[in-house]
Parts: C-alpha cells; sequence; structure tokens
C-alpha cells in the first residue's frame, strides 16, 4: 500500500509542478567565446584584450537603435576594424567597416528595424582587426515589440525575462574577477529567479532583488530569509542591507566559471493564484482517493 500511495504521490506531484510551469529541462543555446562586458569593467577589458568591444544594453526590441564602441589598441593599427552580426540561426544581417580614433576608440549604430532583424533570438556580434588573430565577439537579444521599451538593462544588471513576458532588470556587483555573460528568468508562479552567469576568477557576487518582483516575508509580514541554491545546492547568503524598495544578498561564487543562482520567495503557497490553488487541492485529493482506494483493496474485514 505504501509503494502505490508513493507513485500516487509522486505522480500528483509531478503534475502539479508541470501545471504550476516548472520545467526540469531547460536548455538555452549560447554563443561559446562570447563576452559581455559591464560598464564598470568596460577599462579592465580594455587592457586585457588587445581589441574590445561592448553594446549599450543586452536586450533590445525590432525597433532599436543598438550603440555599439569598441576600443583597438593603437599600436595594433594595421587594417580598419570589420564588424559582422549573425542571427540566431547564424545568417550574417549586417557588416561594417569602422576607423578606429587616435586613441583607439570607435563606435557605430545597428538598427533592428530592418527585414533581416525579424527574429527573436540571440545574435553575434564579432569584430576582427588585420589578418592576425585579433577578434572579439559579443552577444545581444532581440524580444518581440510587445515588450515594454523601458525594459531594456544596462551592462551591469541582468535581463531576466519574466512568466508575463517582460523583461527585468536584476542589478548586481562582483568583487574581483571578471563577468562575461549574464541571462535569467523570472518565475511569478513560483516566485523564483533564475541568473546564470559566466567570469573568471569571481569572489563573490551581490545582488539587488527589488521587491516589486520578489520578497520573502513572514506570516507576521516581517523580512524572513530567500531559499537560496547555486549550481543546485543549497547555499547560505549574507544580506548587506534592505530598505523598502530593495533587499541585497551577497553569495559567495562557486569555483566554476559558470554559476546558475536560484532565488525562491519563502511565501510561494500563501501567493498562490486562484486556478493554481485549485490545481493543488485537486491533486492533494486525488493522493487521497488513490490511497483510500489501494487501502480498501488490501485491508478486507
Amino acid at each position: 500500500m505504501r509503494r502505490y500511495f508513493l507513485i500516487a504521490l509522486f505522480l500528483s506531484f509531478t503534475l502539479s509542478m508541470s501545471l504550476l510551469g516548472v520545467s526540469y529541462g531547460d536548455s538555452r543555446a549560447t554563443c561559446i567565446g562570447c563576452i559581455q562586458i559591464p560598464s564598470y569593467e568596460i577599462d579592465r577589458y580594455k587592457e586585457m584584450f588587445p581589441l574590445t568591444i561592448w553594446t549599450n544594453s543586452q536586450i533590445y526590441d525590432h525597433n532599436s537603435i543598438i550603440k555599439v564602441n569598441g576600443h583597438l589598441r593603437p599600436q595594433n593599427y594595421v587594417a580598419p576594424v570589420l564588424a559582422v552580426v549573425t542571427n540566431p540561426i547564424g545568417n550574417v544581417v549586417t557588416v561594417e567597416q569602422i576607423t578606429p580614433g587616435p586613441d583607439g576608440n570607435f563606435s557605430f549604430q545597428l538598427n533592428t528595424a530592418g527585414p533581416l532583424w525579424t527574429q527573436n533570438g540571440e545574435y553575434v556580434l564579432k569584430v576582427k582587426s588585420s589578418t592576425e588573430t585579433q577578434q572579439f565577439k559579443t552577444k545581444f537579444t532581440l524580444v518581440s515589440s510587445t515588450l515594454r521599451s523601458a525594459d531594456k538593462c544596462s551592462s551591469s544588471e541582468i535581463s531576466a525575462l519574466a512568466t508575463d513576458g517582460l523583461i527585468y532588470c536584476i542589478p548586481f556587483k562582483i568583487t574581483e574577477g571578471l563577468v562575461t555573460s549574464t541571462n535569467g528568468k523570472l518565475n511569478f508562479d513560483t516566485k523564483t529567479i533564475t541568473l546564470d552567469m559566466n567570469g573568471r576568477n569571481i569572489e563573490s557576487v551581490t545582488f539587488e532583488i527589488p521587491r516589486q518582483i520578489l520578497d520573502s516575508k513572514s506570516p507576521s509580514g516581517d523580512d524572513s530569509v530567500f531559499i537560496v541554491t547555486t549550481n543546485g545546492n543549497m547555499t547560505e547568503y549574507e544580506e548587506l542591507e534592505s530598505n523598502s524598495t530593495s533587499r541585497y544578498i551577497k553569495l559567495d561564487y562557486p569555483s566554476t566559471d559558470k554559476a546558475t543562482f536560484e532565488i525562491i520567495g519563502t511565501h510561494v503557497i500563501p501567493e498562490f493564484g486562484s486556478i493554481t490553488l485549485l490545481m493543488l487541492i485537486v491533486s492533494i485529493t486525488s493522493i487521497l482517493i488513490i490511497s483510500r482506494s489501494v487501502s480498501n483493496g488490501f485491508v478486507k474485514f
């Protein structure tokens, strides 16, 4: 009887999680070698690489002007900089040729309103100078123009695509090291933020969690702890401060270059919507009915 009860519990739990929108098989295409430079790290990257490039945001719609800036070390002047942009399926959408100024800086703009920019997804921007191996790659994402244009995040924020179809910006700051790319998801049903980071030699990261999108409260209305995991493992964090609009949490960065942080509000159950709550009640009722049926089938009086 216990065996059948556990099977029923597992099936009901799986159904509930599916209805709540929880996914365990999310895979995301990534650009190998792409680097997204945070605004506060630009000078450091200029020192590390002979050629660098960055955009003024990470998320755009199909009616945007992308401002691109770059730097080629003056001693590397041998030819103009060639910039190539490819769309999510690898087709070239534009080619630009730029001549840096005497200080090595250069800039240009990309207009996403053209017919070659209609696909949603990840676009790769690669720049190269001369025939030598002096190249640098970054990426940006185009989303549906129905998203609010104000929801474009800076390079010191992680763009989190939410279940309501909008982009929300999660500010972050690291101690030591370099961040090469970020990505995020926000699930309002489960009150969960998932933040992916790639970087080098990072010691710790501090996230600013806006209360309007995620919070954690006790039954009395006081602040309570978040549930936090790093690469799937429960982890502790330090709450640096909190105010009426945000909470700031500091986490150690794992020894690996890639990290996935999951931050869960602890007041998920009381805030279930009416439909979700009904689904949960139906699932629990199903467990009880199956359990009673199994019990009656095995126990004879």
